[in-house]
């Protein structure tokens, strides 16, 4: 490794004080979600997380020390939750969902405020709203990944 590579590795590194296991998504494990559990997280606000599975389409708010607050089906229009960001700013929720070929935009209640057609993308898997450089970034999980860039007007 390069003395820069090292530099830049040592001042990431300090910043990290280890991993600490917080809480299990029993809901998930007792309806055997198995590898379509958990795909999305998203930190909301007052110690709150948005964390969303494949199957069901599920979107839970959780407290940070686990305690689970709600769940939401975005089953009406979502087949999965691949990925989601929290965007502060609209106070929305940015969804992709790879089975539909689709990214949405809804409340933080989980009301469809808009549907997004990404069906040349083969499995779309992320998403993260930069409204500094007007844009949503979405990647694609699949033989040759790729990164998309879809602009808008914030």
């Amino acid at each position: 490794m390069n003395k820069y590579k090292q530099k830049e590795l040592e001042q990431v590194e300090k910043y990290f004080n280890g991993i600490v296991f917080t809480y299990t998504m029993q809901e998930a494990i007792d309806n055997e979600y198995n590898n379509s559990g958990v795909e999305g997280i998203a930190y909301w606000k007052d110690d709150l997380v948005f964390v969303g599975t494949q199957w069901g389409a599920n979107l839970w708010v959780y407290k940070l020390d686990g305690t689970k607050v709600s769940k939401i089906s975005l089953s009406g229009f979502a087949d999965e939750i691949a990925g989601l960001d929290y965007d502060p700013v609209g106070d929305w929720l940015w969804v992709v969902d790879s089975n539909y070929k689709k990214f949405y935009i809804c409340t933080t209640a989980g009301k469809l405020l808009a549907t997004y057609d990404v069906s040349f993308i083969s499995n779309a898997e992320s998403i993260c709203v930069d409204r500094d450089r007007n844009c949503v970034w979405i990647g694609s999980d699949e033989s040759s990944p790729k990164i998309y860039k879809f602009e808008f007007q914030f």
